[in-house]
C-alpha cells in the first residue's frame, strides 16, 4: 500500500500542521469503488468535517476529540481524478482550517490528521 504525505495549508490561526495521505487503488477500473476519508483527531476538541469541490461544501460527519473516524466521500463528488479540499469546523471556537487542493481518484483513502492542541 503506497501512502503519500501532503502538507495542508491551515486557513485559521495557530492550528499547527495538518497532513493528508492517500493511496491509489490497485485495480485500473476502479471508477465504481468507494472513496474514504479517515480523520485522526488528536485534539481534545470535537469537530465536523466537510469536503469542498469547487464552491460546493458537503458535510461528511462528526469526529469526537481524541478519536478516529472513517467516512465515505459521496460518489457524486468523485469524477475520475478530482480535486478536493477538506475543512474542519471545531465545535469549540471559531476556527475552520481548509486544506490545500488534493487530487483524489475513486478507491483512494484520504487521511486527515488534526494535531493535538488544535
Amino acid at each position: 500500500m503506497k501512502m503519500l504525505r501532503l502538507s495542508l495549508v491551515i486557513a485559521m490561526l495557530a492550528l499547527g500542521p495538518l497532513t493528508a495521505c492517500y493511496r491509489r487503488p490497485a485495480a485500473a477500473g476502479a471508477q465504481d469503488r468507494q472513496t474514504w476519508v479517515r480523520v485522526e483527531n488528536q485534539s481534545f476538541t470535537d469537530a465536523t468535517v466537510y469536503v469542498w469541490q469547487s464552491s460546493q461544501r458537503l458535510r461528511l460527519g462528526y469526529v469526537a476529540g481524541t478519536t478516529t473516524q472513517t467516512m465515505p466521500i459521496p460518489r457524486s463528488v468523485i469524477f475520475g481524478p478530482t480535486s478536493l479540499r477538506f475543512s474542519v469546523d471545531f465545535l469549540a471556537g471559531n476556527r475552520s482550517p481548509l486544506t490545500e487542493s488534493i487530487t483524489v481518484v475513486p478507491g483512494d483513502t484520504v487521511v486527515l490528521q488534526i494535531p493535538p492542541g488544535s
